[in-house]
């Protein structure tokens, strides 16, 4: 569910900086900190994710020694 928020407030992101670029600059702050933050929950999630692969594969390993 975390991936699917980040990559919603990344394409969001985008379409608010477009659309802040024909508005002359209003709310094009506030679209860089989605695009920004959804990268950062990306980034995060796959450091999780490594994590998580790296604990099964101790555990494996260490199953394996019994």
């Amino acid at each position: 569910m975390a991936v699917l928020s980040a990559l919603f407030a990344i394409v969001s992101g985008h379409i608010g900086r477009f659309r802040g670029r024909r508005l002359g600059g209003d709310g094009r702050g506030m679209a860089l900190a989605g695009i920004l933050l959804g990268r950062l929950l990306l980034f995060v999630c796959a450091l999780v994710g490594l994590a998580l692969i790296g604990f099964a594969a101790g555990l494996a390993f260490l199953a394996d020694n019994l």
